[in-house]
Formats: C-alpha cells, sequence, structure tokens
C-alpha cells in the first residue's frame, strides 16, 4: 500500500462490538443501516477509493450516480438503482452531474452472507431495484432488539438479495433463446448423450460461445448437466421400477453398466445398488413417501 496518505484507500471497519447471539446462531448480522445525501457532484469531488469490510447494499432513490470498481468496470447509477458491495473490493461511487446521491443503505455480515456469495446470489454492482424504498422496513426490524424482530430482518434482507438475484438471472436468459430449447430437449430426451459440437450447432453457437453461456444459465459446463441429468432419472427408475441395473444403464445410453455405476456413485454418493437397497428399507419403515429423489411428496411420511 503507498505511503502517500491521500492515494491510501479508506477503510470502513466492523463494528467492535452489537453481535448477538442470535446473529451467531442464524449466520447474519445487519448492523448498520440509514439514509444519506452526499454532496453535489460527490464522485468526482471525494475521489478516494475506499473498501468495506463488510457487505453493503445502497438504494439510491434520487439523483444520478456513478460507481467505479477495483477491475475498473464504472457504472451509471439511475435512481431505482441498487448498489451491491463485497467485503475487501474497492470501489467508489457518488453523484455526478451536479447532483446529490441520495441512498438508503444497510450493512450486513456473517457466513450465510458468505454461502450467498459462493453460490453466485451475491456480487458486486448496479442491479435495478425499482423505486419503493424497501430498505428502511429492513431497518425497523434490525433496530428492534427482540429476537423475533432480528430474524425477521435477516429473513426479509435474504428474501431480497434472492429477488435481486434471479431478476437478474431471468435477464440473462433472454439474450439466447435457442438455448432454452436446448435445454428443453435436454429435459425431455435424457437418454440420449450430446456432444458440445451438437448443442453448440442446435443454438447457432460456437462451441466456445454455448460453454460460456451455458455455464452462464445453469452454472455447470454442458457435460456435467447432461451426465447429472441422467443420473437424477436413473435414480428414479432404479426405485419405482423393478429393472436390473445395467438395463437401467442401457436405457440412458450408458453401454458399460460398470461407467454407469462410477459416474452413479460419483454424483450421488453411493452405488445404484446401495441406492436401491437403502430406499427399500426406508419405505419399509415407512419413512418415505412412494416418490422418486426429484418428486415432492404431497403425502404424510407416517
Amino acid at each position: 500500500m503507498s505511503n502517500d496518505k491521500k492515494t491510501d484507500p479508506q477503510v470502513h471497519r466492523l463494528p467492535a462490538g452489537g453481535l448477538r447471539e442470535i446473529h451467531k446462531q442464524y449466520g447474519l448480522w445487519i448492523f448498520r443501516g440509514g439514509n444519506g445525501t452526499s454532496v453535489p457532484d460527490s464522485y468526482m469531488k471525494l475521489p478516494q477509493k475506499r473498501y468495506f469490510e463488510f457487505y453493503s447494499i445502497s438504494h439510491m432513490y434520487q439523483g444520478e450516480g456513478r460507481l467505479w470498481l477495483e477491475d475498473g468496470r464504472e457504472y451509471a447509477v439511475h435512481p431505482g438503482d441498487c448498489v451491491i458491495m463485497t467485503p475487501g473490493t474497492l470501489n467508489r461511487y457518488g453523484g455526478i452531474g451536479g447532483e446529490r446521491y441520495c441512498e438508503d443503505f444497510l450493512n450486513f455480515c456473517g457466513p450465510v452472507a458468505d454461502m450467498l456469495v459462493r453460490a453466485g446470489v451475491i456480487s458486486c454492482g448496479v442491479f435495478p431495484f425499482g423505486h419503493i424504498r424497501r430498505l428502511p422496513v429492513i431497518l425497523e426490524h434490525a433496530s428492534d432488539p427482540a429476537v423475533s424482530s432480528q430474524i425477521r430482518a435477516n429473513i426479509e434482507l435474504q428474501k431480497l438479495l434472492v429477488e435481486i438475484y434471479l431478476q437478474r438471472d431471468s435477464r440473462a436468459q433472454t439474450g439466447y433463446p435457442l438455448l432454452d430449447d436446448l435445454l428443453k430437449e435436454i429435459r425431455e430426451n435424457p437418454e440420449r448423450w450430446w456432444s458440445v459440437q451438437e448443442m453448440a450447432e442446435l443454438c447457432n453457437l460456437s462451441v466456445d460461445q454455448l460453454r460460456r453461456v451455458f455455464f452462464q444459465r445453469t452454472g455447470i459446463n454442458p457435460k456435467t448437466y447432461v451426465d447429472r441429468l441422467k443420473i437424477n432419472h436413473a435414480a428414479e427408475f432404479l426405485i419405482n421400477f423393478d429393472m436390473p441395473v445395467a438395463q437401467v444403464a442401457e436405457h440412458f445410453g450408458y453401454q458399460d453398466p460398470y461407467h454407469f455405476a462410477r459416474r452413479f456413485k460419483a454424483i450421488l454418493g453411493i452405488s445404484p445398488g446401495q441406492y436401491r437397497n437403502s430406499v427399500a428399507v426406508a419405505r419399509d419403515k415407512s419413512i418415505l413417501p412412494q416418490a422418486g429423489p426429484l418428486q415432492r411428496s404431497r403425502g404424510k411420511t407416517g
């Protein structure tokens, strides 16, 4: 880090105290929030970069703004957008065009938030949020010391973060309509083996493009998707049909039953025979409903 204090990042620290047992047990702590208004053109007048030791979500409801991230990306921020920051990410954002930056914000931390980052639900950037000011309601719950209010604040924050993620994911899906056709075809024909080249041709994409957009949509690569889909369907067959394991393997396109057994164990953790036997024993003890592993039970389990 530079010895010139004017160029050193400004560090926003976690509070030294205030963490309660409910926050440890739940794994999420909303420790600060409120409403802020910057000076006009704060993005240019206050150019010092900074990072947080915690997560931050800011809803800009008035003004015009700009966000800079450490990888060089810059974003326009408009009323109705939210800015999400993760711990340690160098950033700078504020008002531009003679405007103040008016925001509601929440700061939070904990292993639940860390898990949401690993799952891709939380990421840095600017996201559409709408013009209804929803953060003050969460802060109101978080400000109430009652355990039930703390839990409610955490739940509402998680719901909001997931909603932002799902909106982002939905927008990402609109760019490649032929990919929807491919995924439908794969799901409806689990016995078929697909090469990545065949998938790319169906989507009118190059192989590299197909791999990239497929991963963006599903979070896994194309061949892994096909393999796991086959194994999930095969697991249903094993417990719903009195069919030899080798015949189940052949039904789903595995010519070698030993290869099928290896893939089954790699994905589900046990061999096909052990899986079938464990489900049969559980049913005999009235632990499981008569349904496959991906089906939702509508009845009582006993």
